[in-house]
Protein backbone atom coordinates (compact mmCIF):
# COMPACT_ATOMS: atom_id res chain seq x y z
CA UNK A 1 0.00 0.00 0.00
CA UNK A 2 3.06 2.32 0.77
CA UNK A 3 4.62 1.42 -2.05
CA UNK A 4 1.76 2.13 -4.15
CA UNK A 5 1.13 5.70 -2.58
CA UNK A 6 4.72 6.89 -3.01
CA UNK A 7 4.40 5.17 -7.08
CA UNK A 8 1.64 7.40 -7.47
CA UNK A 9 3.21 10.55 -5.66
CA UNK A 10 6.10 10.03 -8.09
CA UNK A 11 4.32 9.21 -11.08
CA UNK A 12 2.42 13.10 -10.20
CA UNK A 13 5.88 14.80 -9.30
CA UNK A 14 7.00 13.51 -12.83
CA UNK A 15 3.57 14.79 -14.34
CA UNK A 16 3.95 18.03 -13.24
CA UNK A 17 7.59 18.42 -14.04
CA UNK A 18 6.94 17.49 -17.64
CA UNK A 19 3.97 19.57 -17.92
CA UNK A 20 6.25 22.25 -16.22
CA UNK A 21 8.99 21.79 -19.21
CA UNK A 22 6.79 21.71 -22.15
CA UNK A 23 5.71 25.06 -20.76
CA UNK A 24 8.94 26.23 -21.35
CA UNK A 25 9.03 25.22 -25.67
CA UNK A 26 6.80 27.21 -27.99
CA UNK A 27 4.23 25.63 -29.77
CA UNK A 28 5.02 22.42 -27.42
CA UNK A 29 3.38 24.67 -24.86
CA UNK A 30 -0.06 23.89 -25.77
CA UNK A 31 0.12 20.60 -25.21
CA UNK A 32 0.25 21.65 -21.22
CA UNK A 33 -3.37 23.90 -21.29
CA UNK A 34 -4.24 20.56 -23.67
CA UNK A 35 -3.52 18.46 -20.40
CA UNK A 36 -5.29 20.94 -18.12
CA UNK A 37 -8.61 20.95 -20.11
CA UNK A 38 -8.54 16.95 -20.45
CA UNK A 39 -7.84 16.59 -16.78
CA UNK A 40 -10.88 19.17 -15.55
CA UNK A 41 -12.89 17.54 -18.58
CA UNK A 42 -12.46 14.34 -17.03
CA UNK A 43 -13.86 15.59 -13.91
CA UNK A 44 -16.12 17.16 -15.32
CA UNK A 45 -17.57 13.87 -17.00
CA UNK A 46 -17.34 11.83 -13.46
CA UNK A 47 -17.89 14.50 -11.19
CA UNK A 48 -15.09 12.92 -9.20
CA UNK A 49 -11.82 14.80 -8.53
CA UNK A 50 -9.90 11.24 -8.65
CA UNK A 51 -10.63 10.73 -12.35
CA UNK A 52 -8.34 14.54 -13.15
CA UNK A 53 -4.88 13.18 -12.93
CA UNK A 54 -4.86 10.75 -16.05
CA UNK A 55 -1.44 9.55 -16.89
CA UNK A 56 0.19 9.79 -13.83
CA UNK A 57 1.32 6.02 -14.26
CA UNK A 58 2.87 6.31 -17.82
CA UNK A 59 4.18 9.67 -16.43
CA UNK A 60 5.71 8.05 -13.49
CA UNK A 61 7.57 5.40 -15.96
CA UNK A 62 8.75 8.00 -18.20
CA UNK A 63 10.18 9.93 -15.08
CA UNK A 64 11.69 6.95 -13.43
CA UNK A 65 13.56 6.26 -16.64
CA UNK A 66 14.79 10.10 -16.81
CA UNK A 67 15.90 10.15 -12.84
CA UNK A 68 18.02 7.07 -13.20
CA UNK A 69 19.78 8.26 -16.33
CA UNK A 70 20.34 11.49 -14.67
CA UNK A 71 21.69 9.95 -11.14
CA UNK A 72 24.02 7.46 -13.36
CA UNK A 73 25.67 10.51 -15.02
CA UNK A 74 26.85 12.10 -12.41
CA UNK A 75 29.48 9.21 -12.42
CA UNK A 76 31.46 9.92 -15.04
CA UNK A 77 31.25 13.72 -14.06
CA UNK A 78 34.32 12.96 -11.49
CA UNK A 79 36.73 11.90 -13.71
CA UNK A 80 35.95 14.26 -16.85
CA UNK A 81 36.40 17.02 -13.84
CA UNK A 82 39.76 15.50 -13.06
CA UNK A 83 40.32 15.04 -16.97
CA UNK A 84 40.04 18.91 -17.42
CA UNK A 85 42.07 19.95 -14.18
CA UNK A 86 45.09 17.77 -15.17
CA UNK A 87 44.67 19.07 -18.90
CA UNK A 88 45.00 22.48 -17.69
CA UNK A 89 48.02 21.64 -15.15
CA UNK A 90 49.95 19.55 -17.44
CA UNK A 91 48.84 19.69 -21.23
CA UNK A 92 51.59 17.66 -22.03
CA UNK A 93 51.43 14.88 -19.91
CA UNK A 94 49.60 11.46 -19.72
CA UNK A 95 47.03 11.83 -17.02
CA UNK A 96 44.17 13.64 -19.12
CA UNK A 97 44.69 11.15 -21.91
CA UNK A 98 43.94 8.12 -19.19
CA UNK A 99 41.36 9.83 -17.12
CA UNK A 100 39.38 10.95 -20.12
CA UNK A 101 39.84 7.22 -21.39
CA UNK A 102 38.23 6.29 -17.75
CA UNK A 103 35.27 8.69 -18.53
CA UNK A 104 34.47 7.25 -21.79
CA UNK A 105 34.67 3.47 -20.66
CA UNK A 106 32.46 4.64 -17.70
CA UNK A 107 30.17 5.98 -20.61
CA UNK A 108 29.87 2.88 -22.52
CA UNK A 109 29.08 0.36 -19.28
CA UNK A 110 26.20 2.91 -17.96
CA UNK A 111 24.77 2.88 -21.30
CA UNK A 112 24.48 -0.75 -21.44
CA UNK A 113 23.53 -0.37 -17.62
CA UNK A 114 20.81 1.83 -18.35
CA UNK A 115 19.28 -0.19 -21.86
CA UNK A 116 19.39 -3.41 -18.91
CA UNK A 117 17.51 -1.25 -16.74
CA UNK A 118 15.18 -0.28 -19.67
CA UNK A 119 15.05 -3.75 -20.25
CA UNK A 120 14.22 -5.33 -16.38
CA UNK A 121 11.27 -2.51 -16.36
CA UNK A 122 12.48 0.64 -16.24
CA UNK A 123 12.32 1.29 -12.82
CA UNK A 124 14.32 3.53 -10.32
CA UNK A 125 15.98 0.69 -8.32
CA UNK A 126 16.53 -0.74 -11.85
CA UNK A 127 19.10 2.04 -12.20
CA UNK A 128 20.27 2.40 -9.04
CA UNK A 129 20.74 -1.59 -7.77
CA UNK A 130 23.13 -3.13 -10.65
CA UNK A 131 22.41 -7.01 -11.15
CA UNK A 132 25.01 -8.16 -13.70
CA UNK A 133 23.91 -11.58 -14.20
CA UNK A 134 19.82 -10.36 -14.85
CA UNK A 135 21.13 -7.37 -17.24
CA UNK A 136 23.16 -9.47 -19.01
CA UNK A 137 20.80 -11.99 -19.83
CA UNK A 138 18.38 -8.44 -20.43
CA UNK A 139 20.66 -7.16 -22.71
CA UNK A 140 21.62 -10.44 -24.32
CA UNK A 141 17.36 -10.66 -24.91
CA UNK A 142 17.28 -7.34 -26.15
CA UNK A 143 19.16 -7.58 -29.06
CA UNK A 144 17.62 -10.78 -30.33
CA UNK A 145 14.64 -10.34 -33.05
CA UNK A 146 11.72 -11.07 -30.52
CA UNK A 147 13.30 -9.30 -27.13
CA UNK A 148 13.64 -5.75 -29.27
CA UNK A 149 9.91 -5.93 -30.61
CA UNK A 150 8.82 -6.37 -27.09
CA UNK A 151 10.82 -3.38 -25.98
CA UNK A 152 9.61 -1.60 -29.07
CA UNK A 153 5.60 -2.10 -28.42
CA UNK A 154 6.68 -0.82 -24.67
CA UNK A 155 8.08 2.35 -26.20
CA UNK A 156 5.45 2.70 -28.18
CA UNK A 157 2.50 2.14 -25.99
CA UNK A 158 4.04 4.50 -23.10
CA UNK A 159 4.40 7.07 -25.92
CA UNK A 160 1.03 6.66 -26.97
CA UNK A 161 -0.39 6.74 -23.01
CA UNK A 162 1.06 10.35 -23.12
CA UNK A 163 -1.52 11.45 -25.90
CA UNK A 164 1.08 14.19 -27.04
CA UNK A 165 -0.72 14.89 -30.37
CA UNK A 166 -4.57 14.75 -29.21
CA UNK A 167 -3.17 17.11 -26.29
CA UNK A 168 -1.49 19.22 -28.55
CA UNK A 169 -4.74 19.25 -30.38
CA UNK A 170 -7.12 20.35 -27.55
CA UNK A 171 -4.77 22.68 -26.34
CA UNK A 172 -4.51 24.22 -29.79
CA UNK A 173 -8.12 24.62 -29.71
CA UNK A 174 -8.23 25.41 -26.14
CA UNK A 175 -5.87 28.21 -27.02
CA UNK A 176 -8.08 29.69 -29.92
CA UNK A 177 -12.05 29.71 -27.57
CA UNK A 178 -9.47 31.44 -25.13
CA UNK A 179 -8.06 34.20 -27.39
CA UNK A 180 -11.66 34.94 -28.99
CA UNK A 181 -12.82 35.37 -25.73
CA UNK A 182 -10.47 37.91 -24.68
CA UNK A 183 -9.73 39.66 -27.63
CA UNK A 184 -11.53 42.32 -27.35
CA UNK A 185 -11.64 43.12 -23.41
CA UNK A 186 -7.84 42.44 -23.82
CA UNK A 187 -7.70 45.14 -26.31
CA UNK A 188 -9.45 47.72 -24.79
CA UNK A 189 -7.01 47.24 -21.48
CA UNK A 190 -4.13 48.07 -23.81
CA UNK A 191 -5.61 51.01 -24.91
CA UNK A 192 -6.88 52.20 -21.81
CA UNK A 193 -4.28 54.30 -20.57
CA UNK A 194 -4.93 56.84 -23.01
CA UNK A 195 -8.86 56.63 -23.23
CA UNK A 196 -9.89 55.43 -19.59
CA UNK A 197 -13.66 55.00 -20.39
CA UNK A 198 -12.53 51.91 -22.28
CA UNK A 199 -10.10 50.68 -19.15
CA UNK A 200 -13.69 50.64 -17.35
CA UNK A 201 -14.87 48.90 -20.76
CA UNK A 202 -12.35 46.53 -21.02
CA UNK A 203 -12.92 45.73 -16.82
CA UNK A 204 -16.47 45.11 -16.94
CA UNK A 205 -15.86 42.85 -19.98
CA UNK A 206 -12.76 41.39 -18.57
CA UNK A 207 -15.39 40.41 -15.66
CA UNK A 208 -17.59 38.65 -17.40
CA UNK A 209 -15.35 36.93 -19.09
CA UNK A 210 -13.45 35.50 -16.01
CA UNK A 211 -16.98 34.37 -14.98
CA UNK A 212 -17.73 32.37 -17.84
CA UNK A 213 -14.23 31.38 -20.01
CA UNK A 214 -13.13 28.38 -17.62
CA UNK A 215 -15.87 26.62 -18.00
CA UNK A 216 -16.39 26.85 -21.20
CA UNK A 217 -13.35 25.80 -22.52
CA UNK A 218 -14.36 23.04 -19.60
CA UNK A 219 -17.51 22.46 -22.20
CA UNK A 220 -14.88 22.34 -25.28
CA UNK A 221 -12.83 19.08 -23.52
CA UNK A 222 -16.39 17.69 -22.82
CA UNK A 223 -18.24 18.17 -25.90
CA UNK A 224 -15.31 18.31 -28.82
CA UNK A 225 -16.75 21.78 -30.76
CA UNK A 226 -15.59 25.14 -30.75
CA UNK A 227 -19.42 26.32 -30.96
CA UNK A 228 -19.49 25.83 -27.38
CA UNK A 229 -17.82 29.32 -26.88
CA UNK A 230 -21.47 30.70 -27.37
CA UNK A 231 -23.67 28.95 -25.00
CA UNK A 232 -23.25 30.82 -22.52
CA UNK A 233 -26.56 29.74 -21.03
CA UNK A 234 -25.30 26.12 -20.49
CA UNK A 235 -22.95 28.30 -17.95
CA UNK A 236 -25.79 30.09 -16.70
CA UNK A 237 -27.59 26.75 -15.80
CA UNK A 238 -24.60 25.58 -13.91
CA UNK A 239 -24.20 28.53 -12.10
CA UNK A 240 -27.77 27.74 -10.85
CA UNK A 241 -27.83 24.11 -10.66
CA UNK A 242 -24.85 25.01 -8.34
CA UNK A 243 -24.07 28.80 -7.24
CA UNK A 244 -21.19 28.08 -4.36
CA UNK A 245 -19.77 25.55 -6.18
CA UNK A 246 -19.10 27.17 -9.14
CA UNK A 247 -18.14 30.56 -7.05
CA UNK A 248 -15.69 28.93 -5.11
CA UNK A 249 -14.13 27.02 -8.33
CA UNK A 250 -14.08 30.95 -10.07
CA UNK A 251 -12.64 32.41 -7.19
CA UNK A 252 -9.76 29.71 -6.85
CA UNK A 253 -9.31 30.41 -10.46
CA UNK A 254 -8.68 34.02 -10.38
CA UNK A 255 -7.01 34.34 -6.97
CA UNK A 256 -4.69 31.77 -8.02
CA UNK A 257 -3.64 33.80 -11.18
CA UNK A 258 -2.70 37.00 -9.76
CA UNK A 259 0.30 36.00 -7.85
CA UNK A 260 1.80 34.67 -10.63
CA UNK A 261 1.62 38.12 -12.42
CA UNK A 262 4.56 38.79 -9.96
CA UNK A 263 6.93 36.51 -11.85
CA UNK A 264 6.72 38.67 -14.91
CA UNK A 265 8.31 41.69 -13.26
CA UNK A 266 11.75 40.15 -14.63
CA UNK A 267 12.82 38.52 -17.98
CA UNK A 268 14.22 34.99 -16.88
CA UNK A 269 16.98 33.19 -18.19
CA UNK A 270 15.44 30.97 -20.45
CA UNK A 271 17.70 28.11 -18.56
CA UNK A 272 15.81 28.65 -15.88
CA UNK A 273 12.24 28.99 -17.39
CA UNK A 274 11.07 25.30 -16.46
CA UNK A 275 11.30 26.73 -12.73
CA UNK A 276 8.15 29.42 -12.89
CA UNK A 277 6.83 26.87 -15.28
CA UNK A 278 6.41 24.51 -12.75
CA UNK A 279 4.81 27.47 -10.33
CA UNK A 280 1.98 28.03 -13.25
CA UNK A 281 1.32 24.20 -13.48
CA UNK A 282 1.02 23.82 -9.63
CA UNK A 283 -1.62 26.99 -9.31
CA UNK A 284 -3.06 25.89 -12.16
CA UNK A 285 -4.33 22.36 -12.46
CA UNK A 286 -6.30 22.61 -9.11
CA UNK A 287 -8.43 25.19 -10.22
CA UNK A 288 -9.40 23.36 -13.34
CA UNK A 289 -9.72 20.38 -11.38
CA UNK A 290 -12.41 22.42 -8.97
CA UNK A 291 -13.58 24.14 -12.33
CA UNK A 292 -14.60 20.76 -13.89
CA UNK A 293 -16.01 19.28 -10.04
CA UNK A 294 -17.99 22.65 -10.07
CA UNK A 295 -19.02 21.74 -13.55
CA UNK A 296 -20.53 18.51 -13.01
CA UNK A 297 -22.38 19.71 -9.97
CA UNK A 298 -23.99 22.50 -11.54
CA UNK A 299 -25.08 20.64 -14.64
CA UNK A 300 -25.90 17.71 -12.62
CA UNK A 301 -28.83 18.78 -11.36
CA UNK A 302 -32.63 19.46 -12.74
CA UNK A 303 -33.59 22.46 -10.91
CA UNK A 304 -32.02 25.33 -9.67
CA UNK A 305 -30.67 26.01 -6.15
CA UNK A 306 -32.53 28.27 -3.74
CA UNK A 307 -32.41 31.87 -4.57
CA UNK A 308 -30.73 32.97 -2.11
CA UNK A 309 -28.13 30.15 -2.23
CA UNK A 310 -27.74 31.71 -6.01
CA UNK A 311 -27.35 35.37 -4.77
CA UNK A 312 -25.12 34.86 -1.86
CA UNK A 313 -23.02 32.74 -5.13
CA UNK A 314 -23.07 36.06 -6.94
CA UNK A 315 -22.08 37.71 -3.93
CA UNK A 316 -18.88 35.75 -3.83
CA UNK A 317 -18.09 35.45 -7.16
CA UNK A 318 -18.00 39.20 -8.43
CA UNK A 319 -15.63 40.47 -6.35
CA UNK A 320 -13.69 37.86 -7.38
CA UNK A 321 -13.42 38.32 -11.28
CA UNK A 322 -13.23 41.93 -10.61
CA UNK A 323 -10.64 41.76 -8.70
CA UNK A 324 -8.63 40.01 -10.94
CA UNK A 325 -9.58 41.84 -14.17
CA UNK A 326 -8.37 45.16 -11.84
CA UNK A 327 -5.20 43.69 -11.33
CA UNK A 328 -4.59 42.41 -14.84
CA UNK A 329 -5.00 46.11 -16.00
CA UNK A 330 -2.21 47.27 -13.49
CA UNK A 331 -0.26 44.61 -14.40
CA UNK A 332 1.14 46.20 -17.71
CA UNK A 333 3.03 48.49 -15.41
CA UNK A 334 4.54 46.25 -14.13
CA UNK A 335 5.32 43.15 -16.55
CA UNK A 336 8.86 43.44 -18.51
CA UNK A 337 6.52 43.48 -22.10
CA UNK A 338 4.51 46.23 -20.99
CA UNK A 339 0.69 46.43 -22.21
CA UNK A 340 1.86 43.09 -24.83
CA UNK A 341 1.73 40.74 -21.43
CA UNK A 342 -2.24 41.38 -21.31
CA UNK A 343 -2.46 39.10 -23.77
CA UNK A 344 -0.09 36.57 -21.90
CA UNK A 345 -3.25 35.31 -19.73
CA UNK A 346 -1.82 32.06 -17.73
CA UNK A 347 -5.14 31.58 -16.30
CA UNK A 348 -7.21 30.73 -19.72
CA UNK A 349 -4.17 30.63 -22.34
CA UNK A 350 -0.91 29.28 -21.97
CA UNK A 351 0.24 28.17 -18.66
CA UNK A 352 3.41 29.76 -18.35
CA UNK A 353 4.62 33.57 -17.75
CA UNK A 354 5.17 34.40 -21.49
CA UNK A 355 3.73 33.06 -24.77
CA UNK A 356 7.38 33.01 -25.98
CA UNK A 357 8.91 30.24 -23.35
Amino acid sequence: MVARALAWLFGLLSLVAGLSLFATFPIVQVATLGYLLLASGRVARSGRLRDGLPGVAAAGRVGGVVLGVWLLLWIPRLPASLARSARLIDPEGSTAGALTGVTIALLVLLLLHALAACARGGRLRDFLIPRPRIELRALRDLFTRSGYARARDVVWDTLRATRVPALLWLGLRGFILGALWLAVPTTLLAIGAATPALAWLGVLLMAVSTAYLPFIQIRLALEDRLSVALEVDVINRAYAGAPLAMASALMLTALSALPLYLLKIELMPREVTWLPGMLFVIFTLPARLLCGWALARGLGRARPRHRALRVLGRVLAVPAVALYAVVLYFTQYLSWYGSWSLYEQHAFLLPVPFLGG
